[in-house]
């Protein structure tokens, strides 16, 4: 990238980074302040709607307990007038009408008329408005019963009228039948009306029979064959004078008319579903839940309304885990509320006990709670836009100011630095001798003239280098080029420097057919130091080698001369030299301060180490050495190495051990002599693991007695 573009960057970045920063911080502190006023407008919307929820459910709890003991007490008045009514003497009472009057348009009561309390429903269509009239009673008998058989209680009964036109009054839209039904198949109905199905039997309706059944005078909701209305009766036996179970009588009372309490309907929050249920179990399955009485219909919020479902329907049950919690607040008629799914839509759940074993359930989604909250979200979010439009613009005309600048002051820059561009294209070309004319007395002035002093410099360096690599070039040709082929041997021998130059050597000399001298040395340090001194000791070793001589003295000779050269310099070497007669099946050494050889033996498993004792040579021109000597037998292993291989660390700087390189001969044992080598340098390689800076030279010697 040119200079006149890093230093557009850098204006840039001057001018427009303390811009953004406020520009960055600003929005910050609007967005954080937006957040908190939302949550905390959440907050506040999700207690209030708790509240208000909790005070509907509240209201219609005292509403409808109060409407129950009403209700209660009506039935206990009706019933307490039939049982009087029953005790009479049977006198002529008013007209009565029958069913079949009424079926068949005869006899009927003269202010029957439509009645907006009574309607009929039928399923997929609209309802009806009922003919009714309150100024009678409806008899009707039960199949197989004559008129005459119950003359009495027809005569009887005819004096209830005035008890069910008061009662009805009293209760005004909540009860639309006042039934009478006795044991001998005689059944009344107030108001006068028509709609009873042919054959029908009181006797066998569920809420007659339910009611020799319950402690309560409540029975569970069923479908009006009159109206077709889904309803719930209130029920209670009477008696003759005698003590005996004379019937029924009961309040038939829409589910509908139960919960219509437009006040609190009102003010259930938009939105809201409102069930109201009861708490029911299956005897055959044991499945517990809620099932549905009523629910309101919000197709129109002008005209909410309860309407109760022609089928039982449930509303939750406990096969669904999440519900359980609800279900178990069922049965024990707790009140609470929970944050539960419904219908897939994130929603607060309030109920509440209204009447035994009834709830109302209000169920009010999240999203419509926290809808003022979204919308004042929105609205900090567009006043966080215009701030951003307004920084935009202001961005904009800074940067168009700076671009002009950048390019107007620019070329003072460039000129200078493209000169010392065009040197040092030249230098690295390799023309050492390339200088830069810049003659400003600034801190490109100091550049050019540091440039005119790099190229003798790199010169200098180069020719370095050369040297080094000629250097390099000579020591690895000094090294045996390939193992010698002696029979009964298989030798593979390797050196890795770690720099250009090392001080590890090894090499190979025979004698004769029969034997082979092998060494092995390491100079202490790295580098051309090193190298000269390994190059030394190995043109002392070759030198004397050929003279006759055993190996201790061969090597004593060699160290009494190393000392002459290196005197005070501090550098010495170890070297493990060694003499194998193939004949013979023996080794012969001297150890001169290296660390031992190992021989493996494959048929024991067992490594012995090839000690001696002596000191490394160019320490001490009289040193004295020790020659020792061991059997071979085929298959043995003799392993020479210098301490770069166990002494070579990982990355959590572990060495990598004799224990290791063992374990690597051990499993490479049967194998050729440079296939247990390369076995060696690999594990090595991966111990220290991908891109390790090798700290030590490597070398080995691999001999396998065939």
């Amino acid at each position: 990238m040119r200079f006149r573009w890093k230093l557009l960057i850098l204006l840039i970045v001057i001018a427009l980074v303390p811009v953004l920063v406020m520009r960055t911080f600003g929005v910050h502190g609007l967005r954080r302040l937006g957040a908190e006023l939302v949550s905390q407008t959440s907050e506040n919307l999700v207690v209030s709607a708790q509240k208000q929820l909790h005070l509907v459910v509240d209201s219609y709890s005292q509403m409808l307990w109060q409407g129950r003991e009403q209700l209660e007490l009506a039935l206990l008045v009706q019933a307490k007038e039939v049982e009087r009514a029953l005790a009479r003497r049977p006198e002529p009472g008013s007209e009565a009408y029958f069913a079949t009057d009424f079926a068949g348009g005869r006899n009927l009561p003269a202010d029957l008329s439509a009645s907006a309390d009574h309607f009929h429903q039928k399923e997929g269509t609209q309802s009806t408005m009922m003919s009714v009239a309150y100024s009678a009673q409806v008899f009707a008998l039960a199949p197989g019963v004559q008129r005459a058989d119950v003359a009495a209680d027809l005569a009887r009964l005819g004096h209830m009228i005035p008890v069910y036109r008061d009662l009805h009054n009293r209760l005004p839209g909540a009860v639309i039948w006042h039934y009478t039904s006795l044991a001998n198949g005689l059944h009344s109905a107030y108001p006068a009306h028509a709609g009873l199905p042919a054959g029908y039997d009181p006797r066998k309706q569920f809420w007659y029979q339910e009611a020799f059944k319950l402690k309560t005078p409540w029975v569970d909701q069923f479908v009006d064959p009159e109206t077709g209305q889904k309803v719930v009766a209130a029920v209670k036996t009477v008696k003759r004078p005698d003590g005996t179970i004379a019937g029924v009588t009961a309040l038939i009372i829409p589910v509908s008319r139960i919960f219509e309490r437009r006040i609190l309907v009102n003010n259930i929050p938009a939105e809201t579903t409102a069930f109201m249920v009861y708490f029911s179990s299956e005897p055959a399955s044991g499945k517990k839940g809620a099932r549905v009485l009523a629910q309101i219909d919000f197709d129109d919020s002008r005209k909410r309304v309860w309407r109760a479902p022609r089928s039982s329907e449930w509303l939750i049950t406990d096969e669904n885990e999440e519900f359980k919690p609800i279900i178990a607040d069922f049965e024990e008629g707790l009140s609470n509320m929970r944050r539960i799914t419904y219908k897939g839509c994130d929603c607060l759940w309030v109920y509440g006990s209204t009447h035994q074993e009834g709830f109302l359930v209000l169920i009010a989604p999240y999203d419509e709670i926290l809808r003022p909250a979204r919308q004042s979200e929105a609205y900090i979010q567009t006043q966080i836009n215009e701030l951003l439009g307004i920084t935009r613009y202001s961005v904009a005309a800074v940067l168009v100011l700076v671009v002009l600048l950048a390019f107007a002051f620019s070329r003072t820059v460039t000129k200078p630095m493209q000169i010392l561009a065009d040197g040092a294209e030249h230098l690295a070309a390799g023309h050492f001798d390339t200088r830069v004319n810049i003659r400003s007395r600034d801190e490109f002035g100091d550049m050019g003239r540091v440039f005119n002093k790099v190229g003798p410099q790199l010169e200098a360096n180069y020719q370095m280098r050369k040297s080094l690599d000629l250097a390099k070039e000579v020591q690895q040709n000094l090294l045996p080029a390939a193992p010698p082929q002696v029979a009964g041997l298989d030798i593979a021998g390797q050196s890795i420097y770690c720099e250009e130059t090392g001080g590890d050597y090894y090499d190979f000399f025979t004698t004769d057919d029969n034997t082979i001298d092998v060494m092995v040395g390491d100079v202490v340090g790295h580098g051309i130091s090193s190298a000269l001194l390994m190059t030394t000791a190995r043109a002392n070793l070759r030198l004397r080698s050929a003279l006759p001589g055993a190996i201790k003295e061969i090597v004593a000779d060699v160290n009494t001369q190393l000392c002459k050269d290196v005197q005070d310099s501090g550098l010495f070497m170890t070297l493990f030299y060694s003499q194998i007669d193939v004949r013979q099946k023996h080794i012969c050494w001297v150890g001169a301060g290296h660390d031992p050889a190992l021989l493996f033996d494959p048929t024991t498993d067992t490594f012995k180490p090839l000690s001696g004792k002596g000191l490394p040579l160019g320490v001490d021109e009289n040193a004295v050495y020790d020659q020792s000597r061991h059997l071979l037998s085929p298959g043995n292993i003799i392993i020479i190495g210098t301490d770069g291989i166990w002494e070579a660390p990982n990355q959590r700087g572990e060495m990598f051990g004799k224990d290791r390189l063992q374990d690597v001969v051990r499993t490479h044992a049967g194998q050729k002599a440079h296939q247990i080598l390369e076995g060696v340098i690999t594990s090595v390689e991966a111990f220290q693991g991908p891109g390790h800076q090798r700290q030590d030279d490597i070398t080995l010697m691999i001999i396998n007695v065939l």
